[in-house]
């Protein structure tokens, strides 16, 4: 091989890489959010009875791990009937800077957890203000337990 196709080949995987490192700092310089959902449990002492009651609840937390603030706006909810429920976030607490997150707590027959019609929660997601969607990691899952 003669060096100017060596050279030339050389410049093109260093444009590549170039275009793929770049395609990587814009992807991270938007706002992006991992919500995620856990089961947790309280323990009540009944001390007339000597029981211990654990109570569960479920933690729901929403993550900025991207460079630019986030504004969360809502939490939507869907019933087991289809239907679906939203709640308003406060703009200061949706406000998420990079690494900030925001968190919430639900327990069995909140008014997050059931619907006007008394149909159960089934699925959770964040909504911001672009209008783009986060589902909550696990939702699904811990809200079937959060039933038991």
């Amino acid at each position: 091989m003669n060096l100017s196709l060596c050279l030339s080949i050389l410049a093109i995987m260093i444009s590549l890489l170039h275009l793929v490192w770049s395609m990587y700092i814009g992807y991270r310089d938007g706002g992006h959010i991992k919500a995620n959902s856990k089961i947790y449990y309280i323990e009540f002492s009944n001390y007339k009875e000597n029981k211990t009651i654990k109570s569960p609840n479920l933690k729901i937390e929403a993550v900025n791990y991207g460079r630019r603030p986030v504004i969360l706006t809502f939490l939507h909810t869907k019933y087991s009937n289809n239907a679906w429920g939203t709640s308003y976030i406060d703009k200061e607490n949706g406000y998420l800077k990079e690494n900030e997150k925001y968190e919430i707590d639900f327990k069995p027959g909140d008014s997050n957890t059931f619907s006007p019609d008394g149909e159960q929660a089934v699925e959770l997601w964040f909504e911001d203000t672009l209008g783009r969607r986060y589902k909550v990691k696990n939702s699904k899952k811990n809200l079937k337990e959060l039933w038991k």
